[in-house]
């Protein structure tokens, strides 16, 4: 099974990506759940990552730059993980993209998509999309790059790609609403619930 967590920066998406990857490696196996982001996830993306996230280049370049440290992430990490029958969790990955560099920087949707239908890039079976206040979830961030330097209106852009996202892909975004920062074991258990409980049967140790 592969699960994503996305969300704008301060969202709290690598805490419950965390805090979910490592309560199903006490339900599944240490060795069974693999816990991985974006950008990086490769050793090739791990080395460039920080490129696209400090330097400003053109937002076609950027476009493809996130897209081909993807599928080296897909092909050497997520699907030989998948095929071995283990659970990928994932700290950002194609919605980010279309959040992004689409609906925020105004990368054409339709390239976005069809450069990932090209590639046969793999789609998450579960998103959990982390939905704040812009400005309360800036206010968290303690690390800056380019898009914390970005204004409140690309924010917001972002925000509602994400949100836009969610309403599109009801079959596997959940969206998860936090009006005020809620303590991380709220959301937590929110998260738990609708991945756990449904799929125990999947989640549960074979004896």
């Amino acid at each position: 099974m592969f699960i994503t967590f996305e969300g704008i920066d301060g969202s709290g998406k690598t805490t419950q990506s965390e805090l979910l990857a490592n309560r199903l490696k006490q339900i599944r196996g240490e060795n069974y759940v693999i816990l991985t982001r974006e950008p990086g996830g490769s050793s090739f993306a791990e080395k460039i990552r920080g490129i696209p996230l400090r330097d400003n280049i053109d937002p076609i370049s950027e476009l493809l730059l996130f897209v081909s440290m993807r599928y080296e992430h897909m092909k050497k990490l997520i699907l030989p993980a998948l095929g071995e029958g283990k659970i990928v969790i994932c700290d950002r990955f194609i919605d980010s993209t279309i959040a992004y560099q689409g609906y925020g920087l105004g990368v054409d949707l339709k390239l976005i998509e069809d450069l990932h239908e090209l590639l046969r890039i793999r789609c998450p079976d579960i998103t959990f999309i982390l939905d704040i206040d812009v400005q309360v979830g800036l206010n968290r961030v303690n690390y800056k790059n380019k898009y914390e330097e970005m204004d409140i209106c690309f924010y917001d852009k972002v925000r509602r790609g994400f949100q836009e996202i969610a309403l599109k892909k009801t079959n596997r975004c959940h969206i998860v609403t936090q009006i005020e920062v809620k303590d991380n074991n709220q959301v937590y258990s929110e998260i738990y619930d609708k991945v756990i409980i449904p799929r125990i049967s999947f989640f549960k140790v074979e004896s």
